[in-house]
């Protein structure tokens, strides 16, 4: 690709330095997903990683072919990372570390794309539609990453310590494990629930214990609004029952993602 202008010079150079950053960034938690692994996006993130040196090395021989590939790298890192900055910016923004080794790098993939396209398309009759269409993109990942918090469920297990009255009214203890201290409670009525407790739970002393209940927990941000008991243990429930927070009394802080 012939460069004929300075300004196509600086953008291929302003490519290969974000690119760069990008990629002494991402490193970090590309070791820390071979380590660890974060599910069902292990192997996509660890074969990006060296896609995206070998994409790097082609742009600075100025290949054609290496623009193309920074820019579908980018863009898969960017649909990769996004729900891990959406908790990252919610919940857990006060963690320097995760500033340099998460945010940055996707501050970073989001610059390679409109920079990539602005590159490509400088020959195109409809570049500035293509160029705009590419900031959009890139921005719109990033709101999408807060947005998508506004209204989240996020998935559990606590412990619960059921007690059945003779009325029929059914109190729940729950907590994140049996010893531990911090509790909240739920009372309600329901035959069905009842029946379920007493068919799944281990009875002792009384009361019915719950071990790895399965629940639910709707956040709108930072703000707890309700949780939803799925299953006890590996039995899923029938009709699942919906508590809002008002309903819940006590210490509800451990239920944060």
């Amino acid at each position: 690709m012939k460069e004929t202008t300075k300004e196509m010079k600086n953008i291929r150079l302003a490519i290969i330095l974000t690119s760069i950053v990008a990629l002494l960034s991402s490193f970090s938690f590309t070791v820390t997903t071979f380590a660890y692994g974060i599910g069902d996006n292990t192997i996509p993130i660890l074969l990006l990683y060296p896609t995206f040196i070998l994409s790097t090395i082609l742009v600075i021989a100025n290949i054609r072919l290496g623009y193309f590939l920074t820019l579908v790298t980018s863009l898969t890192y960017l649909i990769l990372l996004t729900s891990e900055v959406g908790y990252f910016l919610v919940f857990n923004f006060q963690n320097s570390v995760l500033l340099a080794v998460l945010l940055l790098p996707y501050i970073a993939f989001m610059t390679i794309i409109p920079l990539t396209t602005l590159y490509l398309t400088q020959d195109l009759k409809k570049r500035k539609l293509f160029q705009l269409g590419a900031v959009i993109l890139s921005v719109g990942f990033f709101i999408f990453a807060i947005i998508d918090r506004q209204n989240k469920d996020y998935y559990g297990n606590i412990f619960i310590d059921a007690d059945i009255s003779g009325n029929g009214e059914i109190i729940l203890n729950c907590k994140p494990g049996f010893a531990d201290s911090r509790t909240f409670v739920i009372k309600t009525k329901s035959e069905e629930l009842e029946e379920q407790i007493k068919k799944y739970g281990e009875f002792y002393q009384g009361s019915y214990f719950l071990q790895n209940t399965r629940i639910s927990k709707n956040f709108r941000f930072t703000e707890l609004k309700s949780i939803t008991i799925k299953q006890f243990g590996d039995n899923k429930l029938k009709n699942q029952l919906t508590w809002s927070t008002n309903e819940l009394n006590g210490n509800t802080e451990f239920l944060k993602p």
